[in-house]
């Protein structure tokens, strides 16, 4: 009877004890992933009843602000002025239905609870400091306007990337989705029960297999991007992994994500090393009585480097067959008027390389200008039967083109002088 007792006893402390470790670990070690998981929409509906920062395009455009009460007189309602430009990264945030993108990653900004905001001088420590943050972006408003527009109607992404720091100038994909149709407490606005198909096309794999025929670099290229796989680090949620090849063997097409294709073609220009992708370019602290255009402090995010990509000795070398390719291809830039400006190319298509018939999406990675990079450019176009352009032009060839027009709306915004600019 006794040693039944202690067996019970063991069996029930033992019970208590995997129980104190589970609470513990959901109560500290898993609880801001927990608290920030995009399933999670209490965060988000307690978030969107407080003052919020807004979130604003390197040139000044507003991407995201307060819009006033609802009509309980309660809820402070977001706007996205932009509508589906920047849903994939501003993101939204609504009482039911969660948010993401920079509403999510960076909620304690701009809900001024982070604590270089919340508190900068003592009185803060005890009252509340009724300050809220602006999240700044390296997106540029007129190169986002061109990408899309450069895209069209084909689903795709563009990327464009500052090589030297790792900003992203711009970041379209297409399809895209409203994210006041989210927020909007209209009844209806999103039909009941339905799940809103929300397409990431910058964070999703792709197979790619290089055009040698197109050209000789894609190979090359595409070969030092798989040499190190994982995400890129980008300030954003819900990145994937990548890159891993799909398949088995050395001629097995690799899955890229469109970010990292740019990420990749960054470092070529950077001498191999991979500057980590970044969307925020500062938090401005500001009062929530103020305006955006007059904040109180702010804090530049700083560049950093992800590791080394390529090696630096084969860097000239690549660059020097990718700008042989654009010459070939007769791509050059013209981004001020009567000046042209050679690129560095690298393009293929994106599909099957042994079933023709599935080979019509594609795939390209710009540098440009050629002998002093200082804009990349990654562009990928889903596969559509509809892809040919005409006069046996396709695959990388439009995918080229694209690229071309984003990097030249880019190189025009680098001929600005830093006094013009906002």
């Amino acid at each position: 009877m006794r040693g039944r007792i202690i067996r019970l006893t063991v069996a029930l402390a033992a019970g208590f004890a995997v129980l104190l470790v589970q609470l513990t670990n959901l109560g500290f070690v898993s609880a801001e992933g927990l608290r920030n998981h995009e399933l999670n929409t209490r965060a988000a509906a307690a978030a969107v009843g407080n003052p919020r920062g807004a979130i604003i395009s390197a040139d000044g455009e507003v991407l995201a602000l307060p819009i006033g009460h609802d009509d309980t007189g309660r809820r402070l309602l977001r706007a996205y002025p932009h509508g589906p430009l920047y849903a994939h990264t501003v993101g939204y945030l609504g009482p039911t239905a969660g948010a993401s993108g920079i509403e999510r990653s960076y909620d304690s900004e701009l809900s001024g609870t982070a604590t270089g905001i919340a508190v900068q001088e003592l009185a803060d420590l005890f009252t509340d400091s009724g300050r809220v943050g602006d999240v700044v972006l390296t997106l540029n408003h007129g190169v986002q306007l061109t990408a899309r527009a450069a895209l069209g109607d084909r689903d795709g992404a563009v990327v464009v990337i500052d090589p030297a720091t790792g900003a992203v100038i711009a970041m379209w994909s297409r399809p895209s989705f409203d994210p006041d149709a989210l927020v909007s407490p209209a009844p209806g606005a999103v039909r009941a029960g339905a799940r809103l198909p929300v397409a990431r096309a910058y964070q999703r794999h792709y197979a790619l297999t290089p055009d040698e025929s197109f050209s000789t670099a894609g190979a090359e290229f595409l070969e030092g991007a798989r040499r190190k796989p994982g995400s890129t680090g980008i300030d954003l949620p819900g990145e994937p992994d990548g890159a891993e090849p799909d398949g088995s063997g050395d001629d097995a097409p690799v899955r890229l994500t469109p970010l990292q294709l740019a990420a990749a073609a960054a470092s070529i220009a950077n001498k191999g090393m991979r500057m980590r992708p970044h969307v925020v370019h500062r938090i401005d602290s500001r009062s929530t009585e103020g305006e955006p255009s007059a904040p109180d402090t702010s804090v530049e995010s700083a560049p950093r480097d992800a590791g080394r990509l390529f090696e630096t000795a084969g860097t000239a070398g690549l660059l020097a067959r990718m700008t042989a390719a654009a010459q070939q291809a007769a791509i050059s830039l013209a981004p001020t008027e009567g000046v042209a400006l050679p690129a560095a190319i690298a393009a293929g298509w994106l599909g099957d390389p042994s079933d023709t018939d599935t080979r019509t999406g594609s795939w390209a990675v710009l540098l440009a200008p050629a002998d002093a990079p200082t804009v990349a450019v990654a562009v990928l176009i889903e596969p559509d039967a509809t892809l040919d352009i005409g006069n046996g032009r396709g695959g990388g060839t439009l995918a080229t083109m694209i690229a071309a027009t984003a990097a030249e709306a880019a190189l025009a915004l680098r001929a600005v002088p830093e006094s013009d600019l906002p």
